[in-house]
Order: structure tokens, then C-alpha cells, then sequence
């Protein structure tokens, strides 16, 4: 009798060798099966097919899909979005693929004819969930790529098909034609481009100008970009108009190309400053530096960390102290941090320093000031402290839990459980004496107060 050799698991898995070990007959009779069940299959096969045979055929067949799709007039609801998306993938994936290995002249025709299909298609579907713009949006950069591996057309008349395409595109479909398409373009190609954007917009009256000023407004500062030209990019920048980001935006371009001083001018220009406050400190730090000015550079350092307790710019400060005064600066330092507001930020960092013992006494001082709420800065920190610290610790998982359960956050309850699990396995690493409150007259406490929430 021949024993029966149980199969591992794993030659069930769906691998290339363990289809392959299939046959070619009853693979073709799986594949057969699920076409006459699934369309957008059975054409994925077909592609497949007519690829094997030569491009003609493969562009034949996408020709006369793309052109079928072109003529529908239904309107497509949100839940058979992503169907016709990932039809729409498919033929993409055939264009820029299998196609343009063979036929790169074709696939370009072809995936213009594909990308026209872009405004009907969202006109008359809801793309709530973005799956049409995403197939489309890959369309576009494939367009660009196609353009730089075929015989592409004359750098001019490419930018004018760019310009054209960009123009004409309601949908952000082309916002990263210009940058796949640079090597086509060439520096001649961009040029043209940059003139003859230029030169339409100037053209414009004002009551035309408006969708087009925005379109130069960040097409122009990206073929700035791709010369690697700051002087082009400064001259995309409206006086009248400038702000912190911009700022930013030009000084980090300057100090790339090693002028720091006109870029300590942008940074330092009197403008509203707003949430990238940090990012012009950090670049005035860095111009200062590569300056060589060295105090000015450790007075920056010291604002920064002053501002926003940030770690590594305190360990560049202490690194660049005169000798033997790195220890005292560092204790001042860490008291500093202690009186920081908001506590979160300053736990956070003493627990990243590390200085467990200040954030311990953080804990203790200023616990009320700590938001139940902030699971992503008060779990790390209670796990860090919970051998050496059981106390703070424990006080850090009450405060999660009753973060939960105070506003009856049902959908955080399994965390809640956790934290509530984690304060007690500290509760005999704590002394009778410690000054809180013991776990069982927690927990009572907890029953009194919460005791109808039945979902924790």
C-alpha cells in the first residue's frame, strides 16, 4: 500500500511555479472559465493575446476598446467606478508596456487617444473614491516617458503639445507631463515652453487671465526647477505677493547653490510668519553655518531648541560649547525643559533625551496638563518609564484610559483595555507609600464613575 503524502501548505500558494505546475491545458481551461465570467478579464486576455501576435494586432485591439469606451453616454455611479478603472489600467499598462517596446510611435497616438478620454469620463461618472483620476494621472507621466524613449517631435513643437495638453486640462491630468517629458524637451524644449507660456499669458485680457495665472504659477517655477535655475525660479516669485513659503521655497534653492548670503535676505525678510516658521529657522541655521559664522550659528541653534525643544539642534549646541562648559549648559538645559509649554512636547522630548527621572517628576507636577487624548506620545513615554519609573508610568496609563472613558470613546476601548492591563501589572512594583492612589481604589474608582459603560 503507498502512503498518502499529506501536501504542505505551501503548495497551495498561488506562485508562478505552482501554476506553471498547472500545465498549459488545464491552466487554459481556468483562464477560459473566468473569462466568460469576468469581460474586464476575458479583454485582459485578449490584450495578452494579441500581444503575443504582433503590435498591430495588440494596438488594433486597444484602439477599438478605447474607441467603444469614447461613445458610452451612461453615467457611471460610484460603486462601478473602480471596475472601469481598472479597465482603464489595464489598457494603460498595455500602451506604456507591451506596446511601446514594439510600436513607441503607436503608443503615443494611442495614449493621447487614452488621456482624451479623461474630461468625458469624469463628466459622466462619480470618482468619489479618485480611482478614475489616479488611472489617468499615471496616464499622463506614462505620456512623457513614451515621449522620451520614441522619436519625439521637435523640441518646440513638443512644448507647444505640452502647453496645449496642460491648457486644456481641467483635471490635474498633465501636472507631471512637463517634468517626464524634460529629457525630450531638452533645455531648448523648456526654453520654448517657459517663452511661449509667457507670451499666452500676456496675451490674455485680464478676465481671461485668472485660470491661466495659476496654471504659470506653478508651471513656470517647475521648469525653473528642472534647469536647475534658481535665477529663473526667484523670477517666478511676485514682490507683491511674496510670503514665508515662498521665502523658504527661494532660500533653500539659494543655499543649494552655495549662495547663503541673498538667501539669509529671503529668510529674513519681514513677512507674516505661519506654520513654516521652523523650516526658515532650520534654513537660516544652515546658511549660517555653511557662512562659517559660527556664533551667529550657535545662537540659532539655541533659539530653535528654545522654541521648539528639538533634541538633535541641543546636541549641536552642546557639541560646539567651549570645553567643559557642555555639562552645566545641558542641566540648564533639561530644567529648561521641564517648565516647557506645552508639557506633551516637553515629556516627549526628556523621554527622547533620555532624562527618565525629569520626565518622571514631569509626570507627577504636571500630569492634568497631559491630554488623555495624545495615545501616540503618552504610550511611548509610560512604556519607557515603566521599569524605572513604575509610578509615572502607572499615572501616564490611568491618564489614557480615563482619556477614553471620560468621553465615551467606545471605538478605543481595546486600547483603553490595554493601558488599563498595563497599570495593573505595575501594581506591586509600587510601594504602599508611593502617593497615589492604589490600583484596587482605582479601579473602584472606575466602577463608580463609568460603571454603566458595560462596552469596556
Amino acid at each position: 500500500m503507498v502512503p498518502r503524502v499529506k501536501p504542505t501548505r505551501g503548495s497551495f500558494r498561488l506562485t508562478l511555479e505552482n501554476l506553471e505546475s498547472l500545465g498549459a491545458s488545464r491552466l487554459a481551461r481556468l483562464v477560459l472559465n473566468q473569462a466568460e465570467a469576468d469581460p474586464v478579464f476575458a479583454r485582459a486576455v485578449r490584450m495578452e493575446m494579441a500581444a503575443r501576435d504582433d503590435s498591430g494586432a495588440l494596438a488594433h485591439e486597444i484602439g477599438k476598446r478605447l474607441k467603444t469606451i469614447r461613445r458610452s453616454r451612461s453615467f457611471i455611479e460610484w460603486d462601478k467606478v473602480r471596475a472601469v478603472a481598472q479597465e482603464l489600467d489595464q489598457l494603460r499598462t498595455a500602451i506604456a508596456g507591451p506596446l511601446a517596446q514594439t510600436a513607441p510611435e503607436t503608443a503615443i497616438e494611442l495614449m493621447r487617444l487614452f488621456l482624451g478620454l479623461a474630461e468625458p469620463l469624469f463628466e459622466r461618472a462619480d470618482d468619489s473614491s479618485g480611482a478614475l483620476g489616479g488611472v489617468f494621472r499615471e496616464g499622463g507621466e506614462d505620456l512623457g516617458r513614451l515621449w522620451c524613449h520614441a522619436r519625439a517631435p521637435e523640441p518646440s513643437m513638443l512644448a507647444r503639445d505640452i502647453l496645449a495638453l496642460i491648457e486644456s486640462d481641467g483635471y490635474g491630468v498633465f501636472d507631471e507631463l512637463p517634468e517626464r517629458a524634460s529629457p525630450a524637451l531638452g533645455k531648448e524644449g523648456r526654453a520654448a515652453l517657459r517663452q511661449m507660456l509667457l507670451e499666452r499669458q500676456a496675451s490674455l485680457s485680464d478676465a481671461e487671465r485668472r485660470r491661466f495665472d495659476y496654471m504659470a504659477s506653478w508651471l513656470l517655477p517647475k521648469l525653473a526647477d528642472l534647469d536647475d535655475d534658481v535665477d529663473a525660479y526667484i523670477a517666478t516669485v511676485d514682490p507683491d505677493r511674496r510670503n514665508a513659503l515662498l521665502n523658504a521655497k527661494v532660500a533653500q534653492r539659494l543655499i543649494a547653490h552655495g549662495r547663503c548670503e541673498e538667501a539669509l535676505g529671503w529668510i529674513d525678510a519681514p513677512t507674516e510668519r505661519g506654520h513654516n516658521e521652523r523650516a526658515l529657522a532650520d534654513l537660516r541655521l544652515h546658511a549660517l553655518v555653511a557662512l562659517g559664522r559660527r556664533e551667529e550659528a550657535q545662537a540659532q541653534r539655541k533659539a530653535i531648541f528654545d522654541r521648539w525643544l528639538d533634541s538633535q539642534t541641543l546636541r549641536d549646541w552642546l557639541r560646539n560649547l567651549p570645553d567643559f562648559e557642555d555639562f552645566d549648559a545641558e542641566r540648564q538645559a533639561l530644567d529648561q525643559a521641564m517648565a516647557f509649554d506645552p508639557g506633551m512636547r516637553a515629556l516627549a522630548f526628556l523621554v527622547e533625551w533620555p532624562d527618565l527621572k525629569r520626565a518622571g517628576q514631569l509626570v507627577r507636577s504636571r500630569l492634568d496638563g497631559l491630554d488623555g487624548r495624545a495615545y501616540d506620545v503618552l504610550r511611548p513615554c509610560a512604556e519607557a518609564l515603566a521599569s524605572s519609573d513604575p509610578v509615572g508610568a502607572t499615572l501616564l496609563y490611568r491618564r489614557l484610559v480615563t482619556g477614553v472613558l471620560d468621553r465615551g470613546a467606545s471605538k478605543y476601548y481595546p486600547y483603553a483595555v490595554r493601558d488599563f492591563l498595563a497599570a495593573g501589572r505595575l501594581a506591586d512594583d509600587i510601594e504602599a507609600d508611593a502617593g497615589i492612589m492604589g490600583h484596587a481604589d482605582w479601579v473602584d474608582l472606575l466602577r463608580r464613575s463609568h460603571g454603566r459603560k458595560i462596552g469596556f
